[in-house]
């Protein structure tokens, strides 16, 4: 008779670690599958907070460009009246007016894609440009104006390196960051 239970409760054992398992094997499968699912949700979202930021970043230094090149063309004129009429000067200022607004909301995108401090120093960057728009603008002699405009170059020329040194630890693409963190780690020890 041992020997027969035994066989019966191999059996009814069995039948349940089957039955179990048929019922467990789908539940982990579904697990992993919503795992995966938040997991590539995830990824896409980070990829397309990268590609905004991305986009944020590149239109304030592009900006910066637009910005400096009218920057430019008023200090040409401010140099040499005799070869522009007052209109052709308004119309300078207006146009540098404009890429200055342009400026100032890319600065704001940028600071809304975040981190914050991409945000401070896109704001830095056009403080510097109206610094300098400034130094022209203010009835100083050319000496005066040429100081304020050298220093106000070199805050920019500060704001736009320290933007894009950021700007390239930002972007930096999760798997990397987390292995430099770890290369770090090991060499801290």
């Amino acid at each position: 008779m041992d020997q027969a239970d035994a066989i019966i409760w191999m059996t009814a054992l069995g039948i349940a670690g089957t039955f179990a398992a048929g019922l467990i094997g789908p539940v982990l499968l579904a697990r992993a599958s919503r795992r995966r699912a938040r997991d590539q949700e995830a990824f896409q979202i980070q990829h397309r907070l990268r590609e905004e930021r991305r986009a944020a970043f590149a239109a304030v230094l592009e900006q910066c460009d637009a910005c400096r090149q009218n920057i430019d063309a008023v200090i040409e004129a401010h140099l040499n009246p005799e070869w522009y009429s007052e209109d052709v000067r308004q119309e300078l200022w207006q146009s540098l007016g404009a890429t200055m607004d342009t400026l100032r909301q890319a600065a704001t995108n940028a600071a809304i894609t975040g981190p914050a401090p991409m945000g401070e120093l896109a704001e830095a960057i056009y403080a510097a440009i109206a610094r300098q728009a400034g130094a022209w603008s203010m009835r100083l002699d050319l000496d005066d104006r040429l100081v304020q405009n050298a220093q106000a170059d070199a805050a920019f020329t500060s704001a736009r390196r320290q933007f894009i040194a950021a700007a390239g630890k930002v972007m930096v693409p999760p798997r990397e960051q987390s292995s430099r963190h770890r290369g770090l780690l090991r060499h801290s020890r």
